[in-house]
C-alpha cells in the first residue's frame, strides 16, 4: 500500500488520475490495468517459484507460521514502504497455481466480462512495460520479475500462455 487516496477516482476534476494500476493476490497472477486493457501475468514455471513472503509478523490468514517454515529465513530490505526496517524473507507456499491458466490479456471495452482472450503482442508488450514500471515503483523484489519471466524494464524473455 502506498497510501494514495482512491477518492480522486470520483473527482470530476480528474479525468484520469492514474495511468495504470497493479492488483492481484500473493502467489497469483500479477495484474495490470490501464482502464482499457487488463493484463494478467502468470509465472513461467509450473512450481510458481521463486516465491517468498516478506513480513515482520509471520502469520498466515488463520494460523501462525510453523517453526519449520523459518528454515532458510533471511533478512531483506529495507524497502521503501518499511520505514527503514528490515523484514523476514521466508520461502512461501503457494495455494494458487496461476501457471495452469497462463498469461491473459483482455480488452475491457470490447469484452467487459473478460470471456475472450485478446492476442495482440503490441498491446501485451505495452502492458508489460507498464506493469514493470509499477512493480519497480512499488519496490517489488527482483525474484518477482524472475518468477514472471520478465526483466525490470518490462522486456519479456517468455510468457507462459495456454493454447
Amino acid at each position: 500500500m502506498q497510501g494514495k487516496p482512491l477518492n480522486v477516482l470520483t473527482d470530476s476534476d480528474w479525468d484520469r488520475p492514474r495511468e495504470a494500476v497493479l492488483f492481484g493476490t500473493h502467489g497469483g497472477h500479477v495484474n495490470c490495468t490501464d482502464g482499457r486493457y487488463v493484463y494478467m501475468r502468470a509465472p513461467i514455471q509450473e512450481d510458481n517459484k521463486p516465491l517468498y513472503e516478506y513480513t515482520l509478523m509471520p502469520t498466515h490468514m488463520h494460523t501462525r507460521f510453523d517453526p519449520r517454515e523459518f528454515a532458510g529465513m533471511e533478512l531483506a530490505g529495507p524497502f521503501s514502504f518499511t520505514k527503514g526496517a528490515q523484514v523476514m524473507k521466508i520461502k512461501a507456499k503457494t495455494y494458487l497455481n496461476p501457471y495452469r491458466y497462463g498469461s491473459l490479456l483482455f480488452d475491457l471495452h470490447q469484452d467487459p466480462k473478460q470471456e475472450s482472450q485478446l492476442d495482440d503482442p503490441e498491446i501485451e508488450a505495452r502492458m508489460l512495460r507498464l506493469m514493470a514500471r509499477l512493480m519497480r515503483e512499488h519496490d517489488a523484489p527482483a525474484e518477482q520479475f524472475e518468477r514472471l519471466g520478465m526483466t525490470m524494464d518490462g522486456d519479456s524473455a517468455s510468457a507462459h500462455k495456454m493454447e
